[in-house]
């Protein structure tokens, strides 16, 4: 697409480079940046002085071998990150105040990051072929286009480009390095290398968000340092190319499979490279009026909930803090109302020094827009239906416009989906914007989460799920294992999706078909119905339950009742109703969740398992949640 569009006849009149590129103020443009508010400045301000006199924490060697020797990335990723942290916050606050009062601090930052040994993340030094995998000593002679390396070089050229007329009235010395540790470690590598899986250049490797991920900080290096045109051009052709290959894998509905906590690195990584060749061509370069582009930013507001609580399948987290100043402008450039008033209404970006990842263009683009942003005083879309038909996701709330009542989303599609998790055939259900049954997501990444025995971890697997176990048998990963014949509708007030789930599970399960509908009705008393048709093969009876996640501490009821409360709010009450006659119901109490899992959850969630009370051959079984409204 945008080779086709802006190949290499057409660079050279697109101007990338020639022109003044500035897509925010830099820090000697006082009355830019002090027309911010008092409010942001001041918060800041407060973020870097508690920065004074930070000590800039050693990286060890024995921390970056702990993920070759123990699986553990944290030891090291804790200084890695919170370095760049707390640099970019200096920054920030420099350009904020503008009288030197931070500068000290900023360059003891730039030179501690830039005479690390290596800026690549142990856990990615297996992407490239020449890695020795026995070598868990870093190299300063290795290096690599990855993400840890890619935001870090990221990191250093906005520094340079909002703090550079200030360096150089110190020393001309601090943009040499910056400039020679870039290029060195970053924009070299990137030229020479087509074999990061990443790049989409190697035929059958998909790529996924490290794409636009990667070449985001690359395409800015090409942009804002590189002073030969021949090698800017090539530099910049080539991101295209790669840009290219990962459009052309993003499903053809927008559909983010990575879900909404991905999409800011993924759909939102593809905007801030489009969005910087845009202003680096003053408008020259236009895309954002393709399909593919709109539906990829339109995803968004297509999968929330309420608050920061999105649609998450996978490894994504429940909570999702898309950046509202970047969602904002998608929204604007590619003219999706529904982006603009999800970017309107999102409140500003949290606490960055809580955040693993500081993305200086993001943040100093954001500043420059919220005065704009907040001034729409708008509300999010609330989509009431949405179907995403290649993905095979929908989603459905009792009314549009508003959060409260049912919703519930339910995805089919396949086991081979990126950061997947086994949950062909899961869903969703919140009521009032609170959750009642959910996808619990994932842990903090460690070597084995991405490992053969990647699925020996529970909370990957099906019966952490709300999905059925047969046999004790789960369903397996892989691109074969699937759903069948999955099938939506939306007729006056019901919204449905079916599906065929038993080839999600392997032969041992036995399972013939397992027809699963997933259903909204509005109408009269509303409802969500989860409905199981299946057969085993042969005839045989199989032991089985069906497992459902609450967030809630569920209370059955009465011998006979076939009912589970669910208190999602105070005051408020969820009823699960099943078929007493043929389910027993049990409570587990989930308590060994980790950190990632606590965030998003709290210390404690809760299985309620529908155990068969006899093995059985074939049968329906039904669900029905309704919402207490007295």
């Amino acid at each position: 697409m945008l080779v086709e569009r802006y190949g290499s006849a057409r660079l050279e009149e697109l101007d990338f480079g020639d022109g003044p590129y500035a897509p925010f103020p830099k820090a000697e443009d006082r009355e830019a940046w002090g027309s911010l508010s008092s409010e942001k400045r001041a918060n800041w301000l407060r973020l870097a002085d508690h920065y004074a006199d930070y000590g800039w924490p050693v990286l060890k060697v024995s921390d970056y071998r702990a993920y070759w020797t123990s699986g553990d990335l944290s030891r090291l990723s804790l200084a890695y990150f919170e370095r760049r942290s707390v640099l970019g916050i200096l920054v920030i606050a420099e350009c904020m105040a503008g009288e030197g009062t931070y500068m000290d601090q900023i360059l003891n930052g730039i030179f501690a990051i830039c005479e690390e040994t290596t800026w690549v993340s142990p856990g990615h030094r297996s992407h490239w072929k020449e890695f020795d995998k026995q070598a868990s000593i870093p190299s300063s002679t290795e290096s690599g286009v990855e993400l840890a390396s890619a935001e870090t070089a990221r990191l250093l050229l906005w520094t340079r480009y909002l703090l550079g007329s200030k360096f150089d009235a110190i020393s001309p010395r601090i943009n040499e390095r910056i400039v020679r540790e870039t290029k060195e470690r970053m924009l070299k590598p990137y030229l020479e290398h087509d074999d990061y899986w990443w790049q989409g250049f190697t035929p059958g490797e998909r790529v996924n968000n490290w794409n636009p991920w990667c070449n985001g900080p690359v395409l800015a290096g090409f942009l804002l340092i590189e002073e030969d045109p021949d090698v800017r051009r090539a530099g910049i052709a080539k991101v295209m190319r790669s840009l290219d290959a990962f459009i052309a894998t993003y499903a053809a509905d927008g559909c983010c499979d990575e879900g909404p906590s991905y999409w800011s690195a993924s759909g939102g990584g593809l905007y801030e490279c489009l969005e910087m060749l845009s202003l680096a061509s003053q408008g020259r370069f236009d895309i954002f009026g393709e399909r593919i582009i709109k539906d990829i930013g339109a995803y968004m507001p297509k999968v929330h909930i309420h608050g920061d609580y999105y649609v998450a399948f996978a490894d994504c987290d429940a909570k999702a803090s898309p950046g509202a100043g970047g969602v904002y402008r998608y929204g604007l450039s590619a003219g999706e109302e529904s982006l603009v008033r999800l970017g309107a209404s999102l409140p500003p970006s949290g606490d960055p020094s809580t955040r693993i990842w500081f993305n200086l263009y993001g943040y100093a683009r954001d500043l420059f827009v919220e005065k704009e942003r907040l001034a729409q005083r708008a509300t999010a879309p609330y989509m009431r239906d949405v179907w995403f038909r290649v993905t095979e996701v929908m989603t459905a709330r009792e009314r549009e416009g508003t959060e409260q009542g049912l919703y519930v989303a339910a995805k089919g599609g396949n086991n081979g989906e990126a950061h997947n998790h086994n949950d062909v055939g899961s869903f969703l259900v919140f009521a009032d914007g609170y959750p009642l049954l959910v996808d619990l997501g994932t842990e903090e990444y460690k070597a084995q989460t991405f490992s053969a025995r990647r699925y020996e971890l529970w909370y990957l697997q099906s019966q952490y799920h709300n999905l059925p176990t047969v046999r004790g048998v789960l369903q397996h990963d892989g691109w074969p294992y699937k759903a069948r014949n999955a099938e939506y509708s939306q007729q006056g007030g019901r919204s449905e999706l079916r599906m065929d789930i038993a080839g999600a599970y392997p032969e041992e399960a036995g399972i013939a078909t397992w027809a699963r509908t997933v259903r909204l009705d509005r109408d009269g008393v509303p409802a969500v119905t989860v409905s199981d048709v299946f057969a085993m093969k042969d005839g045989a009876p199989a032991e089985m339950f069906h497992s459902l996640v609450t967030p809630c501490e569920p209370i059955i009821g009465g011998e006979g009742s076939g009912e589970i409360l669910l208190t999602y709010a105070p005051g408020k009450q969820a009823v699960i109703r099943y078929d007493d006659g043929h389910l027993r119901a049990r409570i587990e109490k989930i308590e060994y969740m980790e950190s990632r899992l606590r965030r998003n959850w709290g210390d404690r969630m809760y299985r309620i398992v529908l155990e068969e009370r006899q093995p059985v051959a074939a049968g329906e079984r039904t669900i029905a949640i309704t919402l207490e409204r007295g």
